[in-house]
Order: C-alpha cells, then sequence, then structure tokens
C-alpha cells in the first residue's frame, strides 16, 4: 500500500508547549521508564553453592532463551570467566566484598543495597549502578526513613534478599541454579571455589541429612517464609541436589506449591 501524501502537524507550536513541559518536569512526578532488562517472566538466579560450575552449559542454554540472569556473591564473576556477564547482580553485603566483582562490566546492572559497603560502591562506580534499601533492623530503616519510598524484605542472604528484588521487578517465574544451601557431601567446602565451612550443622529434609554452616541453615529455614508465605503467585525450581532443593521437592510431595 502506499502511504497518503498528508499535510499534517500536532497541535500549537514548539513555544505554547514548552511551559507544559517546564510545570510537568517541576512536579516531581516519577517518569516513565522501560524495564531495566528484556525478560519472558522467568529470572535464572545464580548462587555460588558447590553444584554451579556443573550447570554454566545450562546457564548458557537459558541465556539462549532470552531469559535474564541474576547472580549473587561469587557467581558473577563464574559466569563473567565463561562469557555470560549477568543481567543482574544483587547484594545486601554490609562487607567489602569487591573479590565479588573483580570483573566488572557494561552489561550488568549492578543492584546495590544502601547498606552494601562503601568500597563496592567506590568501585563499580563506572558501572551500571542502582540503589535500592534494605528493610532490616529498626536503626536501619531510621536511617532511610525520608529518604526512600520502601525498602525491601526477604530474608537475611543475598541470595533470597534478590529473589524478592526481582518479584518486585515483576517476574513470578525463577530458576535457581547454586542455590545448594549446604556443604558438599564430605561436608567441609560451601562453595564453588573451595572455600570451606566453619562450624556445622546438619538440617534434616525428607529423611536426608545435609551438613550446613549456620548462615546457610538460617537461609534454608528463611526460604519458604519469605517466598512461598510472603509472595504470592511464586513458582521456584531449584537445579542440583542441594538442601533448597530438597525442600522444594518435599513441599511437592506435600501437595504444597513450589
Amino acid at each position: 500500500l502506499q502511504p497518503l501524501q498528508l499535510d499534517v502537524s500536532q497541535f500549537g507550536y514548539a513555544g505554547q508547549h514548552i511551559p507544559h513541559i517546564q510545570t510537568a518536569l517541576q512536579r516531581g512526578l516519577p517518569e516513565f521508564a522501560p524495564a531495566i532488562i528484556a525478560h519472558d517472566g522467568t529470572m535464572v538466579m545464580v548462587g555460588s553453592g558447590p553444584s554451579l560450575p556443573t550447570f554454566i552449559e545450562e546457564i548458557r542454554q537459558e541465556r539462549a532463551k532470552g531469559r535474564p540472569i541474576c547472580a549473587v556473591k561469587g557467581a558473577h564473576d563464574l559466569l563473567c570467566e565463561h562469557g555470560m556477564e549477568p543481567d543482574l547482580f544483587v547484594s545486601v553485603e554490609p562487607r567489602d566484598r569487591r573479590n565479588n566483582v573483580t570483573r566488572k562490566n557494561g552489561r550488568t546492572v549492578y543492584l546495590l543495597a544502601s547498606r552494601v559497603a562503601p568500597e563496592v560502591f567506590e568501585h563499580l562506580q563506572d558501572c551500571r549502578v542502582m540503589l535500592w534499601h534494605s528493610y532490616g533492623h529498626e536503626q536501619e530503616v531510621a536511617a532511610i526513613n525520608g529518604h526512600a519510598k520502601f525498602a525491601i524484605g526477604g530474608g537475611s542472604t543475598s541470595g533470597l534478599r534478590a529473589i524478592a528484588v526481582c518479584y518486585l521487578m515483576g517476574f513470578r517465574n525463577f530458576v535457581l541454579y547454586g542455590y545448594d544451601s549446604c556443604n558438599t557431601e564430605d561436608g567441609k567446602v560451601k562453595r564453588f571455589d573451595g572455600s570451606q565451612s566453619g562450624l556445622t550443622t546438619d538440617v534434616w529434609v525428607g529423611g536426608r541429612p545435609f551438613i550446613c554452616n549456620y548462615a546457610m541453615a538460617a537461609q534454608a529455614n528463611e526460604f519458604q517464609l519469605c517466598t512461598y508465605s510472603l509472595l504470592e503467585n511464586i513458582h521456584i525450581e531449584a537445579k542440583g541436589d542441594g538442601l533448597i532443593a530438597a525442600i522444594l521437592a518435599e513441599r511437592k510431595k506435600q501437595g504444597k506449591r513450589v
């Protein structure tokens, strides 16, 4: 079809529009913004559990589907080493953990909670950093009161809090890699980089023991409360044979939603 030959223009002229634009900008209204990443409704969450290296190619297939990847802790650098800069990196860590993001890049959006160590902010100052606020101790909440619209809760670890952050971005389906929340079978190694746990405890799920340090045990304990009890219409799949996957398998056996 041939385009119509029409001579039309918008109503008015620029001189009339400029005062409108200036007045609107002065109203301090929130502005429309596109989603910070493209997606199909499913977020690929990548933690730093010992099982992570076995799933690198599967994660690559997830990216081929057009699904975004959110990394926590050292998973960021491992993915970068394999040519898969994550779309998002989420942290609530108040300690200086620049070692988790040595391969900083221009693709990743670094979603840093305001409680994150200043050294990390400075390390990533030339990257795409977005600030959010972590709900925590009442003194922390008081510190951000008046400066933030809301603070995001969702568990004591970056891994759990990342799920809540992505949920608020509109995601409802999550595929977890490296979210083991337990040590290797020998009870020593806690992360894919070979780092080891100190004090450990046994956590039993489905008649099977999992060896965890206390942070892992707390994360597993909070997992159901901070997801299924608080976030509606969420669906989670965990890859591997770790504690989180076992919890999901047991929930499925009991007819609970996963």
